[in-house]
């Protein structure tokens, strides 16, 4: 009994710890490629995608595709799908207002849909394999200066006939603690994302040697996105930031800048 009690606990240590479906991660097998969900911003910025063609350049030869994004404003409601064919290994898209619907700050996935004369002649090998797209996201303020390249944080979304569904799931509450600073001469933007089917909160922490104060409280719809702005000078020393939340994975993208200097990358 007392081994079966230990099982059940560990058992359910390990659900409260997966950021994945058990059903799908251990029993199930699904009919789609899975995607991260990315986030773009054209407010002020240029957002370029690099999306591959797995299956190209898993067989190593330049093989059609068409490629498709899905966009969601900022609340997680669809804005905008876009299409295109490509037989390239990479292909670059420059996202615009015309395919978010004019929306600027957001998230969207990336998917592949293969003609029916491949898959049929690579049946067995679609059987063996599931493509996870985790492509990269490059962001620049102006046109002067280079790209700042990150890869997919996480999101498993694929598409279930026409709808837009995810593997991911929420953990237990836990602290995220960053390993890099709030420098007070500095600004920073800070964006979540949330893949989970359903509302997740985030709680937000300043911490500077002994001392810690709530900065900021927000829940995020499903497919929904968050900035946290930390404004250049409003932090009067140099600080820690965590964030207490129940997403799947806690990194964010993080924004830094500085007059003309200006970096991302993942917390």
């Amino acid at each position: 009994m007392n081994k079966l009690i230990s099982k059940l606990v560990n058992f359910r240590e390990y659900l409260n710890a997966n950021p994945l479906s058990i059903f799908h991660s251990k029993f199930g097998r699904l009919e789609s490629d899975v995607s991260d969900l990315f986030a773009f911003r054209l407010d002020g910025y240029e957002t370029v995608f690099i999306a591959e063609n797995s299956l190209a350049l898993l067989l190593s030869e330049h093989l059609e595709c068409e490629h498709i994004f899905h966009f969601f404003d900022a609340n997680g409601r669809g804005c905008g799908i876009h299409k295109v064919i490509s037989d390239k290994f990479h292909y670059s898209l420059n996202i615009d207002e015309v395919m978010t619907g004019g929306v600027r700050l957001g998230g969207f996935v990336h998917h592949v849909r293969y003609p029916h004369d491949l898959t049929k002649k690579h049946s067995a090998l679609f059987l063996d394999i599931l493509f996870q797209h985790r492509g990269y996201t490059g962001f620049r303020r102006n046109s002067k200066s280079n790209f700042s390249f990150f890869h997919g944080n996480f999101g498993l979304i694929y598409i279930d006939g026409t709808k837009i569904k995810s593997l991911a799931r929420a953990r237990d509450k836990h602290v995220y603690t960053p390993q890099f600073t709030i420098k007070p001469e500095y600004g920073y933007d800070l964006i979540f994302s949330n893949p989970v089917d359903r509302q997740i909160c985030i709680k937000f922490f300043l911490q500077s040697n002994d001392s810690s104060k709530v900065v900021d409280e927000c829940c995020i719809l499903s497919h929904a996105t968050h900035m946290l702005t930390i404004k250049t000078g409003s932090v009067l020393q140099e600080s820690n930031i965590s964030w207490e939340t129940s997403l799947p994975v806690g990194r964010c993208v993080v924004f830094e800048y500085k007059d003309e200097y200006f970096d991302v990358f993942h917390s």
